[in-house]
């Protein structure tokens, strides 16, 4: 059992998003899987976060409302930080938590949208979000490869547990991620006992990339979509499907949306045609018609909304879809 590090030192800062900004609606997501790393409860967050070499604990608290939002951040730490490690510290977080992107034209052309406009009311202020790093999202990728539920969430647990570190703060304990350096210096086989299988190869290939600095995410933040799709397929492992979500939920380029999988086929089906299974172009079709511009983030309110339904009911259809 790892010692758990009590993280006693604490500063808070206000940061107010750009309107309209749901903040249980972007911060939570229930199709996600849960990991150790980070804890939801309605108006509240908690998150371990790894910055600078710099382990931290980060509690959001939603002290607004979805048109004026305003967004407490409590940032945890085992040492007093210096003001410049908090000023780039801040600018993280507005981009992890997607404080800054302005989705206010989604929100009014599609306010009386004839299909889905009670869905988006429903939601309105929803985004996508990157709580994690890029690498730590490449990480959660790799391990979601081929696997049911509980498997991945076995893999991550075993990284953690042999990587990371457990954290302690506002009465949380938390796991933590690792710097890429922590993998590229152990052998394939260490993570291959960890039963990542195949996947040991692809963890290990994308820690080299950033542990040498041949990936530098800040850059990729500043580029168009078409150049950063290609950026993007050179990291090791990552196809078209995983690029296309970390160009929607790491890079927030909302019209991502040119590859579905089979399983999410299966369940867009059922919600856009009530059908057991219609052809990929069919449903591409219905968002590059209807919502152009905003297709994935239209995607993301319609994917999130069943699950949404799902944390509070049981629905049968979608049970028999989801692979635990």
């Amino acid at each position: 059992m790892k010692k758990i590090i009590n993280l006693n030192k604490k500063s808070s800062i206000i940061l107010y998003p750009l309107p309209p900004y749901n903040f249980d609606a972007t911060i939570h997501k229930p199709s996600h899987f849960p990991s150790s790393d980070n804890k939801w409860e309605k108006g509240n967050y908690w998150i371990s976060m790894l910055w600078k070499g710099t382990c931290l604990g980060l509690k959001l608290e939603n002290k607004g409302t979805i048109a004026k939002p305003k967004v407490r951040v409590t940032i945890h730490s085992l040492k007093i930080l210096s003001k410049r490690f908090k000023q780039s510290l801040i600018s993280e977080i507005e981009w992890r938590f997607n404080l800054k992107s302005d989705i206010s034209e989604f929100d009014k052309r599609f306010k009386k949208d004839k299909t889905f406009s009670p869905l988006f009311k429903k939601w309105r202020g929803m985004k996508p979000v990157a709580a994690n790093s890029l690498y730590e999202s490449l990480v959660i990728y790799i391990v979601l490869q081929n696997a049911t539920v509980k498997r991945t969430y076995s893999m991550l647990e075993s990284l953690f547990n042999r990587f990371g570190e457990k954290i302690k703060f506002d009465n949380k304990i938390l796991s933590t991620f690792w710097d890429p350096k922590d993998i590229n210096k152990v052998p394939e086989q260490t993570l291959r006992d960890l039963k990542l299988g195949y996947r040991a190869k692809f963890l290990k290939r994308i820690s080299e990339q950033f542990d040498k600095k041949e990936i530098d995410k800040f850059k990729m933040r500043e580029m168009d979509k078409e150049t950063l799709k290609k950026e993007a397929l050179k990291l090791y492992g990552i196809g078209p499907a995983s690029v296309e979500y970390l160009l929607f939920e790491d890079f927030y380029h909302y019209d991502a949306l040119e590859t579905i999988p089979p399983w999410e086929q299966k369940i867009m089906s059922k919600l856009l045609f009530n059908k057991k299974l219609v052809p990929v172009g069919k449903i591409l079709s219905f968002f590059r018609d209807n919502y152009k511009n905003w297709e994935k983030l239209t995607f993301h309110y319609i994917w999130e909304d069943i699950f949404w339904k799902r944390k509070n009911q049981y629905v049968p259809w979608l049970e028999k879809e989801i692979r635990l």
